[in-house]
């Protein structure tokens, strides 16, 4: 599976990037080497990632974004619920984390759900969710919400949740 210049790509927690460029870079003063040039999308500062075009675990890493057919596949299937809580706020980082960066498109939807009920729980007790919940909650939504945003043709992520809802609520009726 091929990548090059202008494909749209899902690159561990950078989230959604456009491969910019691949091209011969020398950083601190060593020979050049080969580098994909990644630039995040729907990120406001100007930020570049580079990655060894011959750094096979580093490569793998790269996923080409969904299909429009695949994101509806998903949205239709919402909730999913495929993610279990965990207790133990240590663990639940780790487990997370690796579940928005790693972890398949499924499993971040229905990770969402997952914190969105139990955040939906504590605010019914007049408590709300630690930090580290809410910044697990905001990465996976950024990450799926791009990633959705760019299978369906959308020019901001923002307007996927929307999305989602509106097509809930309609199904509903």
């Amino acid at each position: 599976m091929g990548f090059a210049v202008g494909d749209a790509i899902v690159y561990g927690g950078n989230g959604v990037c456009e491969i910019e460029d691949i091209r011969d870079i020398s950083f601190y003063r060593e020979r050049p080497s080969k580098y994909y040039v990644l630039k995040p999308m729907f990120t406001p500062q100007s930020s570049v990632v580079y990655v060894p075009y011959s750094n096979e675990e580093q490569v793998s890493k790269f996923h080409h974004v969904i299909s429009k057919e695949e994101a509806m596949a998903i949205i239709s299937r919402i909730p999913i619920k495929s993610v279990k809580w965990v207790d133990d706020r240590n663990e639940r980082k780790e487990t997370f984390s690796g579940i928005v960066s790693d972890g398949s498109r499924e499993d971040i939807v229905s990770l969402i759900s997952l914190i969105e009920k139990q955040k939906d729980k504590l605010a019914c007790e007049g408590k709300k969710l630690n930090a580290q919940d809410e910044r697990i909650l905001y990465d996976a939504l950024k990450r799926i919400n791009s990633e959705f945003a760019v299978a369906l043709g959308m020019d901001n992520p923002d307007s996927v949740d929307r999305y989602i809802r509106n097509r809930e609520h309609a199904a509903a009726e």
